[in-house]
């Protein structure tokens, strides 16, 4: 990626995103605190229904108070010689019905009144308000699991919200329904019971006053629900007498005191919020559209888009008027440095102006001449690093080894021993052509070949000081090696590893091994061995780069120059390979050579 894009990147990543962040984090928080605010609102709001409904009830509970012990339900229920269905008892029941009328005008939300004596007789008084409902028998009442908790409270009222107990209290039109024994005032013993309802219109209007659908967008919607999610009362009269539980996941049933949350309510976002009012386990539930309470925050997201674009815009002003001539002037160097990468030293930058892109242009182009001086100068050191290498190999055959072979060869003529002659001759020139090959590697069957010719021509010299083999498998002959790798090893082997041996004790085996990615090379001998300080100090001579720079030197430390072979493989194979040496006096010396298993270029 260019320098612009990356200067512009920078910017929308430093600048414009975390504005955009800012902007989001303070839009969810103003949500958060909003969400609490209007939590607690509506805390305070059904807190306030709250308070209507429960002195509503609280007032009907007084109302039944004063009513159980009324002459006209004490007295009605005391008279239990109705047991007969002459004249004379329809009219008694038809008059104490009468007399129970002034029980309905006592509080304009009641609608009806039953009593039922313990001996089954039902006396029961209404207004004339339209309404279905039609009271069950004693009989169907004391069946009813409803019956046992109206005798345990011992007179206490029991409230049936509406479509709560359906085959009691009716569901045309819905009514709250009061339930309690009636006791004797005198003897406290149990008379009857009364069932009395109450309409359900008073409540409605305390719910759908507190809609305020003035103030809102959208007006609030307000549930009485029982413990089991059952919707008694909606204030839009959409939900009565459905589960709660189809509308939202929320559970505002199970509410304690009072809990506030943001759920989906029939499929919309909305703020639901519950109250218990403590009579019945009843709660009070308020939703609300999340829409309608976040218009100011809809703005204010406006208002960051708005932002985000004249900053973005800025940005990329910025970036065309003023960035732009930094960047061209730095993509210009970096276009240069890349030619430089290839090779291209004659490179240089032209730049005009005051600022620092002309300092960097003239650092550029100083940089560029001085790379150029270093490589010449390595360049140079190279070839006198591979011409005194080239010097040092051609010196293994050192001339002394020459003369002894030449001197060899004129004593065989003198025995007139012709095939000798020959043979010497033959690995002589075996010799020479190897150490002379233009090639630096060649295949290992030639440098096999090499070594056979040398050790042929010591084991002549020496006059059969030690015996070799050579285990060679065919299918590592073909694959290519570093030239003069194996002779300095076998040197090292014959000229301080047999010093003191007699005819024939000496022995010399070569091993090759192909592996999958490499050959190992593994010359043993049977010599003397090496000392630890010896082996300690060859080391070091191979970890450092500072050895012997004199080939006569390295010659007569270490035969032909283990320390040359193991430089000569690092350097050209890699770290990985070169030469591992194991040896304890007395009890010879085996060198591992370690080469990749490659056939080579060349050949």
């Amino acid at each position: 990626m260019n320098l612009r894009p990356k200067l512009m990147l920078a910017f929308i990543c430093l600048i414009v995103i975390p504005m955009i962040g800012l902007g989001i984090f303070s839009f969810l928080n103003s949500e958060t605190l909003l969400e609490k605010k209007y939590s607690e609102q509506t805390e305070i709001s059904l807190r306030a229904v709250g308070g209507n409904i429960r002195y509503f009830f609280r007032e009907l509970d007084q109302l039944s108070d004063g009513n159980l012990t009324s002459s006209e339900v004490q007295d009605t229920l005391k008279y239990s010689t109705y047991t007969s269905n002459d004249a004379s008892t329809l009219i008694a029941i038809n008059q104490a019905e009468k007399e129970m009328k002034r029980i309905l005008f006592q509080h304009p939300a009641v609608s009806f009144v039953v009593l039922y004596a313990k001996d089954g007789t039902m006396f029961r008084s209404y207004r004339n308000d339209p309404t279905t409902f039609k009271p069950i028998s004693f009989d169907m009442l004391k069946a009813h699991s409803t019956y046992d908790r109206v005798i345990k409270l011992g007179g206490r009222p029991l409230w049936i919200g509406p479509y709560e107990q359906r085959e009691l209290t009716g569901v045309d039109p819905p009514l709250f329904t009061q339930m309690r024994v009636v006791k004797d005032i005198e003897t406290f013993n149990d008379l009857g019971v009364m069932i009395t309802q109450y309409k359900t219109e008073e409540v409605s209007a305390m719910l759908k006053a507190f809609q305020n659908p003035q103030a809102d967008a959208a007006e609030t919607r307000y549930l009485i629900v029982n413990k089991s999610g059952l919707i008694m009362l909606d204030s839009k009269s959409e939900f009565d007498g459905r589960n709660i539980n189809e509308q939202t996941d929320s559970l505002p049933q199970q509410t304690s005191n009072y809990n506030s949350s943001r759920v989906k309510f029939e499929g919309v976002d909305s703020l639901v919020s519950s109250y218990q009012l403590d009579r019945n386990e009843w709660i009070l539930v308020s939703v609300k559209p999340w829409n309608s309470l976040t218009n100011e925050n809809v703005r204010f997201v406006q208002w960051i888009g708005m932002i985000t674009v004249l900053g973005l815009l800025s940005a990329v002003l910025f970036n065309v008027f003023f960035v732009n001539r930094v960047a061209k002037s730095i993509i210009k160097v970096v276009r240069k440095m890349r030619l430089v990468e290839q090779g291209l030293l004659d490179i240089r930058v032209t730049a005009q102006g005051k600022d620092e892109t002309v300092l960097l242009a003239n650092s550029f182009n100083s940089m560029v001449e001085r790379i150029g001086n270093l490589l010449s100068e390595v360049r140079r050191e190279q070839a006198r690093k591979q011409h005194a290498e080239m010097m040092l190999m051609q010196a293994q055959i050192k001339p002394h080894f020459l003369f002894n072979t030449l001197e060899s060869i004129n004593a065989l003529a003198a025995q007139n021993e012709g095939a000798k002659i020959m043979l010497m001759v033959r690995r002589l020139s075996n010799l020479l052509r190897t150490s002379m090959h233009h090639s630096e590697e060649i295949r290992i069957n030639q440098e096999i070949e090499h070594v056979r010719s040398y050790l042929e021509i010591q084991k002549y010299r020496f006059e059969e000081l030690f015996s070799y083999e050579l285990n060679v498998p065919a299918d590592a002959l073909d694959f290519s090696i570093l030239k003069l790798t194996l002779q300095p090893l076998v040197e090292n082997s014959i000229q301080h590893g047999f010093d003191g041996y007699e005819d024939g004790q000496g022995k010399i085996v070569i091993d090759v091994l192909t592996e999958p990615y490499q050959i190992v090379i593994m010359v043993r001998d049977n010599g003397l061995g090496m000392s630890a300080n010896v082996l300690k100090k060859l080391a070091a001579e191979q970890g450092s780069t500072n050895g012997p720079t004199n080939a006569a030197e390295i010659g007569e430390r270490r035969g032909l120059g283990l320390r040359n072979v193991a430089d000569r493989l690092r350097i050209h194979y890699g770290p990985a390979f070169g030469l591992w040496i194991c040896s304890q006096e007395g009890s010879g010396t085996v060198i591992r050579c370690v080469i990749p298993k490659s056939r080579g270029d060349q050949l």
